[in-house]
């Protein structure tokens, strides 16, 4: 009862006034028809959710312990333990092992891997550019031959983790003079490699049916976070960095190598376009021609008098076929490439960048005229021009609102990186919103890692100098131990703000607990269930977050405190 009250007292205030109105709110969605419907959909709970969520504890267990045994066999043979802590660490590393074969073992006899299987193959891929998924009682599943194909192939995956398991449990169980031999250690690493990949791909990547909106959520969440952390502290560190004549320097050269590599793309041969036939009809345009001309066609801003309406345009896909359709009096004008009008009759000629050059040219230039800038001011100033940059990027981002860095981020920009890459680069929608997200967000965390470091004595600092430590090291292992710990309630608290902000990717339809909620809401003409049923899980999201960010301070601070 001690220990009880104990834990009571621990928990927040918040927490334990939400946990009295729980059962309120438990009997007013089982009594109401629409609101499970609403959290079901919310959620993205599909058919066999009990199957799938059992397959995916199992898995995770069968990996989880598979981590934990490597730590516990790597901890046995470490020599500053003593000998009844080590036979402890090997004593938990095989009841590891025999739990992982147990549990796969019974994942391998039971339905639960195939109908978990079944559902990540049919929901990480898109059905309009994948042929082996198909669309059955309105639900996504893979092709037969398909689906035999990669049951076999992760059962014979798993088979060989058993194998590998077992090798190494009876090793440790037989052989324990082994254990200390840089190969058998290489075994283990190997072998916890393998798990923990698994371990981070069923958590992060994988998108099991037994809770997809919840599981887009939370990973955008922490993969922004993630990403938020360590561009913040960069821009922190930058804006420490003492100003140096030779990073200066460094900088000019850059600055002018991309000046010249700005005007080695302009000079490049352009593409001239020619508008042939009559402006008395549609006129055709191919597409991939630069927005900034097909402006000038459809406005006619070539002619010296503009028309009182935009001229009527239809967009091709392939010059041939704008030829064509020309050829047999479809359209009356087109606009085309210039070997190919010979004969025509021009109304109109303009020369532009192809997309390659003209997307090196602008970043080339932008690029170089900051660098010269940046170590410009940072003459007069007496900064390193990197520090300028930091500050510039921190004080731009946060006064941008979110919702405008996901649009620009997520769209005109992922656009741009498409284009230039020639298509090699197109992110997911999903992946977009994590980078805007982080970005934006890494302003307000390089402001709370500043403050932590500028919280440490200058004495420690001048104490690690004087004996001779690197800067580097003494970042490392001086500052960012001691200011992490003084800003955790900082970056606890832009964690829940995150974890809430992530509802805005789901205008790049990304389908988190919002789009989801939207989805519904137009489906079922429900006015409030969809938007109480979101709200409701967002505030049990934040309340765990909370309890957890609580928990993990006082175990930094008790740390802290025996030091």
């Amino acid at each position: 009862m001690e220990k009880f009250t104990t834990y009571i007292r621990s928990m927040r205030v918040s927490s334990l006034i939400f946990l009295a109105f729980l059962p309120f709110i438990i009997f007013a969605i089982l009594s109401s028809r629409n609101y499970g419907k609403a959290i079901k959909a919310i959620l993205g709970i599909e058919e066999n959710a009990g199957s799938l969520f059992i397959a995916f504890l199992l898995i995770l267990s069968i990996t989880f312990l598979g981590v934990y045994a490597a730590k516990n066999i790597f901890k046995f043979s470490r020599v500053d333990f003593s000998q009844i802590e080590r036979n402890k660490f090997l004593y938990k590393a095989c009841v590891s092992l025999f739990l992982k074969v147990l549990f796969s073992i019974i994942l391998l006899n039971t339905n639960f891997l195939e109908l978990y299987t079944i559902s990540i193959a049919a929901n990480s891929f898109d059905a309009r550019t994948t042929d082996w998924i198909i669309m059955v009682d309105k639900s996504f599943t893979v092709r037969e031959n398909t689906k035999m194909f990669l049951l076999d192939l992760i059962r014979q995956i798993i088979l060989c983790e058993i194998l590998f398991t077992l090798i190494i449990l009876a090793i440790s169980l037989l052989r324990k003079n082994l254990l200390k031999g840089y190969f058998f250690k290489f075994l283990v690493f190997i072998f916890g490699s393998i798990n923990f990949c698994i371990l981070f791909y069923i958590l992060m990547v994988a998108h099991a049916g037994f809770a997809l909106g919840l599981a887009v959520t939370l990973r955008a969440a922490f993969f922004a976070y993630f990403l938020a952390c360590i561009l913040g502290l960069v821009w922190a560190l930058l804006s420490k960095l003492q100003p140096r004549k030779s990073s200066s320097i460094v900088l000019l050269i850059l600055g002018l190598i991309s000046i010249f590599v700005s005007a080695f793309n302009y000079s490049r041969p352009h593409e001239t376009l020619v508008l042939v036939g009559t402006l008395t009809g549609k006129i055709g345009i191919i597409a991939g021609t630069p927005q900034s001309v097909s402006d000038q066609v459809r406005y006619g801003d070539f002619l010296a008098k503009k028309p009182d309406k935009p001229f009527k345009i239809r967009s091709m896909k392939k010059q041939s076929q704008a030829i064509d359709l020309y050829e047999k009096n479809k359209l009356s004008a087109i606009l085309i490439k210039e070997e190919f009008a010979i004969g025509q009759e021009v109304v109109w000629r303009t020369s532009y960048l192809p997309s390659k050059n003209r997307v090196m040219f602008l970043t080339s230039g932008i690029i170089g005229f900051l660098m010269l800038l940046l170590v410009g001011i940072g003459s007069i100033t007496k900064m390193h021009p990197l520090s300028i940059f930091s500050d510039f990027f921190v004080d731009t981002i946060r006064g941008i609102p979110m919702l405008v860095i996901i649009l620009y981020i997520g769209l005109p920009l992922a656009g741009a990186i498409k284009s230039a890459s020639a298509g090699y680069i197109d992110m997911q929608m999903m992946t977009r919103g994590i980078i805007a997200i982080g970005i934006g967000y890494s302003a307000y965390m390089a402001e709370i890692f500043r403050a932590g470091i500028e919280a440490i004595s200058r004495g420690q600092i001048e104490a690690a100098r004087s004996l001779g430590m690197k800067e580097t090291h003494i970042a490392r292992f001086i500052i960012l131990p001691q200011a992490i710990a003084i800003v955790l309630p900082a970056l606890g608290n832009e964690f829940i703000a995150m974890l809430k902000d992530t509802s805005l990717v789901s205008i790049l339809s990304v389908r988190d607990i919002t789009q989801r909620m939207r989805e519904f809401q137009a489906q079922s003409f429900l006015p409030f269930e969809p938007f109480n049923s979101a709200a409701l899980l967002y505030i049990i999201l934040t309340l765990i977050a909370a309890s957890l960010i609580k928990r993990l301070e006082r175990v930094v601070n008790r740390g802290r405190a025996q030091k």
